[in-house]
C-alpha cells in the first residue's frame, strides 16, 4: 500500500509530539509532511503539501478546526479530528459519520481510525463526510444524517425520518418515500444523536419523529399512528412523557 501523505494541526506541542511518535511508531503507511500550532499557521501549511489525511484537533485559540475547514471549497483530503471529549463537536461528528479519536489517544482507536481512512483513500473515494459536516454547520434546522450501511454511507435529511426500531446491535430506519435502512447503530444511539430534533421514545425498541405523528390512539394502552401508516405501541414506563410532549407541541 503506497504512503498517505499527513499533517497534524493541533495548538499543544505536547499532544503534535505524541500523535506524531505514535503514528511512526504503529502506522507505518502514514507520511507526515508537516505541523502547525494553529488555523493560521495549517491553511498555507495545506496549500503547500496538499495532505491526503489531515489530524485536526477542534479547540484552538483564535479559530477552531471546524472554521479550518469553512476556508477550503473542495476537499481533497480526508480528516480525522483529535479532540478532548467535548459533546457538542463530538455529536456533529457522529452527526456525519465522520472519524474521530479521543485524547487521551487510545491507540487501537488511532490504529483503527487511520486504517478506515486509507482504504477510502486508496479506493479515491471522496471525503463525503466532511462536506456534511460543514453543510450541516451552515443549516442546522435541517441538517442530513450520515447513515453507514453495508457498503456505503448513506446522508439523509432528519426531517424525512419517520420513525427507527431497535433490534439488538441495530436499527431499522423508516423515512418518507425511501425503502427502510439497516444500520449497525443502537436504538440508544440514535436517541442521543436525534433527541434535538424532534424525535421521543415512544418504547424500547422505538424511537419516534413527532413532525410524523398523526394522531394518538387511545386503545391498547396507547398507540402512536404514523404519517406513513405504521402503528408505534406506547410502552405504560414512558407514556406520560410521550402523551405531555404531544399536548405541548399539539
Amino acid at each position: 500500500m503506497s504512503p498517505i501523505t499527513a499533517i497534524l494541526i493541533d495548538d499543544e506541542k505536547s499532544g503534535r509530539e505524541n500523535l506524531s511518535g505514535l503514528l511512526h511508531a504503529h502506522c507505518p503507511q502514514i507520511n507526515l509532511a508537516g505541523e502547525a500550532a494553529s488555523v493560521a499557521s495549517a491553511i498555507p501549511l495545506i496549500e503547500r503539501t496538499n495532505p491526503q489525511l489531515i489530524f485536526l484537533d477542534i479547540e484552538m485559540p483564535g479559530a477552531n478546526g471546524f472554521q479550518l475547514l469553512e476556508h477550503f471549497q473542495d476537499f481533497t483530503f480526508e480528516v480525522i479530528f483529535v479532540t478532548a471529549y467535548d459533546n457538542y463537536a463530538i455529536k456533529a461528528i457522529r452527526f456525519s459519520a465522520a472519524d474521530y479519536i479521543l485524547k487521551p489517544i487510545n491507540l487501537n482507536e488511532l490504529t483503527q481510525a487511520v486504517h478506515k481512512v486509507s482504504e477510502r483513500i486508496h479506493q479515491k473515494r471522496s471525503a463525503e463526510q466532511i462536506n456534511q459536516l460543514r453543510y450541516n454547520s451552515q443549516h442546522p434546522q435541517n441538517p442530513r444524517i450520515g447513515l453507514p450501511t453495508a457498503d456505503r454511507i448513506e446522508f439523509i435529511e432528519v426531517k424525512t425520518i419517520i420513525r427507527c426500531q431497535g433490534e439488538s446491535n441495530y436499527t431499522h430506519l423508516f423515512f418518507e418515500n425511501r425503502k427502510p435502512l439497516l444500520v449497525a447503530k443502537t436504538l440508544v444511539e440514535f436517541e442521543e444523536l436525534l433527541k434535538e430534533h424532534h424525535f421521543i421514545r415512544a418504547h424500547k425498541t422505538h424511537l419516534v419523529n413527532l413532525n410524523h405523528v398523526q394522531s394518538y390512539l387511545k386503545n391498547d394502552g396507547g398507540r402512536l399512528l404514523m404519517s406513513n401508516g405504521d402503528i408505534v405501541q406506547i410502552s405504560r414506563r414512558r407514556k406520560e412523557t410521550v402523551t405531555q410532549e404531544l399536548m405541548r407541541r399539539f
